[in-house]
């Protein structure tokens, strides 16, 4: 096999397309758990690669061209930590592994945390009005302002005339309170507060209007400091533009009102349409009993036949109604898991042959790779993530063509699985984003009847079961669901 040239200050590991090594740099070793040889499984000396198969398989089709894991830890004999990046990258038909040592950077970085943390408490706990000035004036990027007691600015830094947009010379011995004209500020009431407690630093946020009419808002660090002079202490703020968060923050409450908005108008249907379809619903079933009653009237086809329609209709439109009553149950949270022993097998046959008699010209392939027939589940909320995902994969197939039931067990971690797939018009990937959102429907099913709740119920009924559901769609190709309940198997 023929070596694939890298350059020599590069460690590396090179494997085939079953991971196996086939070449290495010579110190590649140290970033190894166990020495590492040609021919070896890279999984054995290389930990961090398992479960990266699929990864790697991706990378070597060329559906990715690199991965990269950062910042790993290994244990060393001298005791010391050796840190270092791992990246994944295809050579010709070969995996590379490149490993850098990143040691040095990784405990730099862990140094400057220490030390901001080490200067934030020392700035908390100063006391002297010398030592204050001068660390804070030249380490700090935030707003500094010194005033006497009685509030006269006697020393600010560079970021306060940028802040305030004024000159340094502007700001000296002008009272605190002609530069922040906030009504809710009042630095009397903030000095003697700090007096009661000399180590107590106070929080607040108060707003001003520039010279060029822009309204600015600071969070103050306030804490007093002494002085040369006995129980004389000058008053130091400590503060950062929160304009900007203060802006994101207004934002985000318009948006949870708006969300609260939403949820309203979606309960206000939820109860409109269960008022208006109980009605009619109750007014067709009686319809079809009194037909039946009333047989001597019509010939026994016609009869059938109008039989059958109001029935069909009856059936849809409580269909609905359920499907309404159980999104309802969800947002509310009122839904909760009864589990009871099941024939798992038999109820999934159940709800197939019902299917059957509305898509006559479809098939379900059903199998059932479960050892034990008896499972405990809840059969509500079982039926309806069965219900509506088979029935979404029967509607937007053609007819004629196959869907896939597969039940099987899961080891790791343990539960059940339930597949569903099928080879119909698939889901565009920006509609997979907002699958599972109520009344939300794909943009290319607008020609099949629904009403966009089928697949928010069976993502709120997962949940419940603290399970996952994942899809695999491509349009044109068909859709995968596969729904993982955690749920053990005797």
């Amino acid at each position: 096999m023929d070596l694939i040239p890298i350059a020599d200050n590069q460690s590396y590991i090179i494997c085939d397309r079953n991971l196996t090594v086939v070449q290495f740099s010579a110190d590649a070793a140290k970033y190894a758990t166990q020495a590492v040889r040609v021919g070896q499984d890279l999984l054995a000396c290389l930990p961090e690669m398992v479960g990266l198969e699929t990864t790697v398989t991706e990378i070597l089709r060329g559906e990715q061209d690199s991965f990269t894991l950062e910042a790993i830890l290994r244990d060393r004999q001298d005791g010391e930590g050796l840190y270092f990046n791992l990246v994944i990258q295809k050579i010709e038909q070969q995996i590379v592994i490149f490993l850098e040592d990143v040691t040095k950077s990784i405990l730099l970085q862990q140094s400057s945390v220490q030390r901001l943390n080490e200067l934030e408490i020392t700035l908390n706990k100063l006391q002297r009005f010398e030592y204050c000035t001068n660390k804070i004036i030249a380490s700090m990027q935030d707003v500094l302002l010194i005033t006497s007691p009685l509030g006269i600015i006697e020393r600010v830094n560079k970021s306060a005339t940028e802040l305030f947009k004024q000159p340094k010379s502007d700001l000296i011995n002008q009272s605190i309170g002609d530069l922040i004209t906030d009504p809710n500020y009042d630095h009397q009431e903030i000095y003697s507060s700090l007096l009661s407690s000399e180590d107590i630093v106070s929080k607040i946020e108060v707003s001003f209007t520039s010279k060029q009419s822009q309204t600015i808002q600071i969070e103050f660090d306030c804490f007093i400091a002494p002085t040369e002079v006995k129980d004389f202490f000058n008053c130091v703020y400590i503060g950062r533009d929160i304009t900007a968060r203060k802006q994101v923050e207004a934002e985000i409450r318009k948006s949870l009102s708006r969300e609260k908005e939403l949820r309203e108008l979606k309960s206000g249907f939820i109860s409109m349409a269960s008022h208006e379809f109980r009605n009619p619903l109750s007014s067709i079933l009686l319809c079809v009993q009194n037909l039946r009653e009333n047989t001597l009237e019509l010939d026994p086809a016609n009869r059938e036949f109008y039989l059958q329609s109001i029935q069909d209709s009856a059936l849809t439109m409580n269909s609905l109604l359920e499907d309404i009553l159980v999104l309802s149950k969800t947002e509310s949270d009122k839904q909760t898991l009864k589990l009871e022993p099941i024939e798992l097998r038999l109820f999934c046959q159940k709800i197939i042959h019902k299917l059957a008699s509305l898509y006559a010209n479809q098939t379900v392939n059903f199998e059932y790779r479960l050892a034990a027939d008896i499972v405990n589940l809840d059969r509500v909320t079982l039926s309806n993530i069965l219900n509506n995902l088979l029935s979404n994969a029967l509607k937007y197939s053609p007819e004629k063509t196959v869907v896939n039931l597969i039940v099987t067990a899961q080891i790791e971690p343990p539960g059940i699985t339930i597949e569903v797939s099928d080879r119909g018009i698939g889901i565009p990937q920006e509609s997979q984003k907002h699958l599972f959102e109520s009344f939300y429907r794909a943009s290319n099913v607008s020609s099949f009847p629904g009403t966009g709740l089928g697949m928010s119920i069976v993502k709120k009924t997962v949940d419940l079961y603290q399970g996952s559901i994942t899809v695999d769609s491509q349009v044109g190709q068909g859709t995968k669901i596969i729904v993982y309940l955690p749920i053990p198997i005797k």
